[in-house]
């Protein structure tokens, strides 16, 4: 992206700071030049966070196209520096600039493939499931291995808050699936010697749900 276009249109946001929220009426769409953006929606009395975008991605685009509110919320993760779109300019960029044109497509296209994947695991998996497909994502996170280095651990107070946060799982449900599969031997929970609770596991309970 060229300094010229940062200069006219990019701005610094911080950490925490909202760029708009779920039903604020729209007039303009954002492009990341430097920076991390989470994409969050309103469900089941939590924000759940559909997507985190970076380095030279967009959102907010589908004001150009429809005069429909907000659909989600967006807040910056990290210090970012963000250019502001209006329709005007954004005419301009498609028209003068094929890439760019050709990238949105992809990155629209990219889109709703991954929202069909979303709305396809929804529809079919169970609650228990997706706790499951959590544990694999936030292990790669924030998990580590014991001592033997053959079980799994994951902070449990952190989980439960990545549970609600993404896939929109209250706390009361997250304890409620955690322990259905504890019954079914599947996981444990335990606590360190400071007295830490922790999920703890085998990787082969990826392997038996087919979950990786």
């Amino acid at each position: 992206m060229s300094a010229e276009l940062v200069k006219r249109f990019g701005s610094t946001y911080n950490p925490g700071q909202t760029i708009f929220k779920e039903g604020d009426h729209a007039e303009e769409m954002f492009i990341i030049h430097q920076g991390q953006v989470n994409i969050s929606k309103r469900a089941r009395n939590a924000e759940q966070i559909l997507a985190t975008l970076r380095d030279g991605e967009f959102f907010g685009e589908m004001a150009l196209f429809t005069d429909s509110p907000r659909s989600a919320t967006a807040t910056v993760a990290v210090e970012s520096t963000i250019l502001r779109i209006d329709k005007k300019s954004f005419d301009y960029m498609v028209n003068g600039n094929t890439a760019f044109a050709v990238n949105m497509i992809r990155k629209l296209c990219e889109r709703l493939r991954n929202a069909d994947n979303q709305i396809s695991e929804l529809l079919v998996f169970s609650r228990e499931t997706r706790v499951l497909k959590a544990m694999s994502a936030y292990w790669n996170q924030e998990g580590h291995k014991d001592a033997s280095g053959e079980v799994l651990l994951l902070p449990y107070l952190g989980f439960c808050e990545y549970l609600k946060k993404t896939y929109g799982i209250t706390v009361e449900d997250a304890n409620q699936s955690l322990l259905k599969l504890r019954n079914q031997n599947l996981l444990h929970i335990r606590k360190d010697l400071s007295g830490r609770q922790y999920v703890s596991f085998s990787p082969k309970i990826f392997e038996y749900f087919n979950i990786v």
